[in-house]
């Protein structure tokens, strides 16, 4: 049997439900599914902050962006934990939160591309239908990707 893999990229913001709903009312039960979910952040700067006084007073907000980028990571592992809760199992599921390299758009085209998922969920936040098609994640993606479905949750 083959599997088919999913790739849902996943931005933290309260829309972002949507996909992970789609995923669970479409997938759900199915064997034959694996579900990654995605993130690319920004990563944090390098800051050598020994030996400089000036740097000390960096030192709180460097602590805080990292710790929002932990909370950012477990907010992903529960999004796992949603989809445990609506019929998946562990082994259908898997999550990679990485530093972005390039833009967003690219990251998801890479991994879409290395990883051979054949569907790619995205979600977006409602607006008028014209913005879908302005320049951003979601355009980039739907010009560019080729053989594989995508939805756009909204």
């Amino acid at each position: 049997m083959a599997v088919e893999k999913i790739l849902v990229a996943y931005n933290f913001a309260r829309y972002e439900r949507k996909g992970l709903d789609f995923v669970a009312s479409t997938y759900a039960g199915r064997k034959d599914v694996k579900i990654t979910l995605f993130n690319a952040y920004t990563p944090l700067p390098a800051v050598e902050m020994n030996g400089n006084p000036e740097m000390a007073k960096v030192r709180p907000g460097m602590a805080s962006l990292s710790d929002e980028l932990r909370q950012k990571e477990s907010a992903l592992k529960s999004c796992i934990d949603y989809l445990l809760e609506n019929g998946f199992s562990q082994d259908q599921l898997d999550y990679v939160f990485k530093a972005r390299e390039k833009s967003v758009a690219d990251e998801i085209l890479d991994m879409v591309s290395k990883g051979h998922y054949r569907v790619v969920v995205l979600s977006r936040q409602p607006t008028k239908v014209s913005r879908l098609f302005g320049r951003s994640v979601h355009s980039r993606i739907l010009s560019s990707i080729k053989d594989v479905t995508v939805c756009v949750a909204s």
